[in-house]
């Protein structure tokens, strides 16, 4: 075809060869599907092109060599080519099923319609609905699965609810629809049940996983969303706990090497508590306009002095008392160097940090008044965290409260380290009266905070070795004071340790590392709960009952798959948060010293009347 000619497209019938003739054009016999697609052929009309010339005149009107079949050679050519194209050919084959396939649809629907309610069809179409929901259970008991009695296959019939692919687990709860929760540690003992009973409960979950190999991706529920990084990298938790709703961490070191576990399970937790807590707070802030007195979730600065520059919250402290001069009669006038002398001082360019300081006294005080934002009260918190490097003495944290009756005080001790500083979350619950006379406290009324220090507190005994001349002189820096708001729910669950599968000389050294990560979650401002799991087995859960304790008391084994029901449990309890516990299976030795809380396989929540009466803040 010249170039910019145009096509006209003609149509011109195929001659049927007769029905009996079983020879091609080269004599040769054909066989018999050749001969049905010649039928199907014939019965479609042929698709001819027809050049056109440059001037637009068509050679429809006389005829032209190329019409003709005793025409030229390369005329008679062209011509053959164009009755055998055959995308033409398919093209008109494809219409041709495509409408036998339609009519057939059409037929079926009327049996369709009587297959959907047949009851033998319905019947396997239950059954399989029912094997499917049966697989997804046993999945979770590899070697730790719940209780067979807790699958009702009966109530998985009654959920068909007219749509056999509405299959309902029996185990979904309101709260899990809108909630994302991140598992660290989802190839572990206990991440991975978790992972399953989140899956099973209708949460959507999304799994931190070190590599995505083709091993590790057989090993997760499509519906799971993978994430690679490294806990121990700032940049990969935080971008693991983008959108998360909350956490829950099962990270354990691969081996027993002191550095691998200090790497996971304290540099690891503390970059966790980070990234979840830079997320809140943008979110928050986000939702309060983005300005400087946007609310935030986490804590709450009465006093704080990073910034020397920044004097908004430096408070306005005052000396209240100080102790009197060593002196008797024996000894005489010991000069002006044995006068108490006690004071404060605010940051500046060489001390970044608010300073209070003494010598020569038994006993001193500093007070300020405390400001706080509109509309947010004590009320309102769970207690107070200090960033303080007291230098390994202890010092107390005092309230001081206003009423038609008076002034009233109220203090609680704390202890530092002797080098650098270091973060101490003081509870609301953990303050005493001063006197037995005062009322108890209200945080509403507090108008003051204070710092005190008593030499008493840091006599000489045989742990600290402080001698008596050292306890009368003391120095504190103090980087900032906050609030921690309360809440209804635990933000991260940790699972952690008792200790006691370690050998006895070597606990302390393996507990360090990971009672230090336990802090760092507990004086972040997020709400917190802390299962220190005894020694794993690999049995099913729900065998034996559980023994809820405080003080590391507990030294036998625990399910799995019990852990990982404490830790589902324990995402929407009020009870549990802000709490450290030990869980562990009963056995002869803590059965008659603890109170047994048994673990009912049915849809009672064992753990919120098992952590009840267990202290909060620890």
């Amino acid at each position: 075809m010249a170039l910019g000619s145009r096509a006209s497209v003609g149509l011109r019938s195929r001659p049927v060869p007769p029905s009996g003739a079983r020879t091609g054009p080269s004599g040769r016999r054909r066989s018999r599907h050749q001969d049905v697609v010649l039928q199907e052929l014939s019965r479609c009309p042929t698709w001819v092109a027809r050049a056109e010339g440059e001037g637009g005149e068509s050679s429809s009107g006389s005829k032209s060599r190329s019409e003709s079949v005793g025409g030229t050679r390369g005329s008679r050519r062209r011509a053959a080519r164009q009755r055998k194209d055959p995308v033409l050919r398919r093209r008109k084959i494809e219409d041709k099923l495509k409408e036998a396939q339609e009519a057939k649809q059409e037929g079926g629907t009327l049996r369709e319609s009587v297959d959907a309610v047949n009851p033998v069809n319905l019947g396997r179409r239950a059954r399989k609905e029912i094997d499917q929901a049966w697989r997804q259970f046993t999945r979770l008991g590899q070697f730790a699965s719940t209780s067979l009695s807790d699958y009702d296959a009966s109530s998985v019939v009654e959920r068909l609810d007219g749509g056999l692919g509405s299959l309902e687990t029996g185990y979904e709860i309101p709260q899990a629809v809108d909630t994302r929760v991140l598992v660290v540690g989802a190839t572990g003992q206990v991440g991975r049940v978790v992972l399953n009973k989140l899956l099973l409960r209708g949460y959507t979950v999304r799994a931190m996983v070190q590599s995505i190999s083709d091993e590790v991706l057989e090993n997760f529920p499509p519906t799971v969303e993978l994430i690679k990084g490294d806990v121990s990298d700032m940049s990969d938790a935080l971008e693991a706990t983008r959108d998360c709703d909350k956490v829950v961490c099962c990270a354990r070191a691969r081996t027993n090497l002191l550095a691998d576990v200090t790497r996971v399970e304290n540099e690891g937790v503390k970059n966790l508590v980070t990234a979840v807590m830079h997320h809140k707070n943008e979110q928050k802030t986000r939702e309060g306009g983005g300005g400087e007195g946007a609310e935030r979730t986490n804590k709450v600065a009465l006093f704080k002095y990073q910034n020397y520059k920044k004097t908004d919250k430096f408070g306005e402290w005052r000396v209240e008392g100080q102790g009197e001069t060593f002196a008797s009669e024996s000894f005489g006038y010991l000069g002006q160097a044995a006068k108490p002398k006690v004071t404060v001082q605010m940051p500046n360019e060489e001390n970044k940090s608010f300073l209070f300081e003494g010598v020569n006294t038994d006993y001193a005080e500093t007070t300020s008044k405390v400001t706080m934002p509109a509309g947010f009260s004590l009320r309102d918190c769970e207690g107070l965290v200090i960033n303080c490097h007291g230098m390994g003495k202890k010092f107390a944290v005092v309230l001081y409260t206003e009423d038609q009756k008076g002034r009233h005080g109220y203090i609680s001790e704390f202890s530092t380290l002797e080098t650098g500083f270091c973060t101490r979350r003081i509870p609301f619950t953990a303050f005493t009266r001063l006197s037995p006379e005062q009322p108890p406290l209200d945080l509403s009324k507090v108008v003051d905070f204070g710092l005190r220090y008593r030499s008493a507190w840091n006599k000489q005994d045989e742990t600290e070795g402080i001698e008596v001349s050292q306890s009368r002189a003391f120095r504190i820096k103090v980087d900032w004071v906050k609030a921690l708001p309360s809440g209804p729910e635990s933000d991260v669950i940790l699972v952690s340790c008792s200790g006691y599968q370690y050998d006895e000389d070597e606990r302390e050294r393996y507990l360090k590392p990971k009672r230090a990560g336990e802090a760092h979650l507990r004086n972040s401002g997020l709400g917190y709960t802390i299962v220190r799991a005894s020694s794993l087995v690999g049995v099913p859960g729900g065998q034996k009952a559980l023994v809820f304790d405080q003080g590391s008391r507990l030294s036998g084994s625990i399910s799995s798959a019990d852990v990982a029901d404490v830790c589902i449990r324990c995402l929407h309890s009020q009870e549990a948060r802000n709490k450290t516990f030990e869980v562990s299976n009963e056995s002869d030795q803590n059965v008659a010293e603890f109170e047994l809380v048994a673990h009912i396989p049915d849809k009672t929540d064992y753990v919120q009347a098992a952590v009840q009466g267990l202290e909060k803040n620890t």
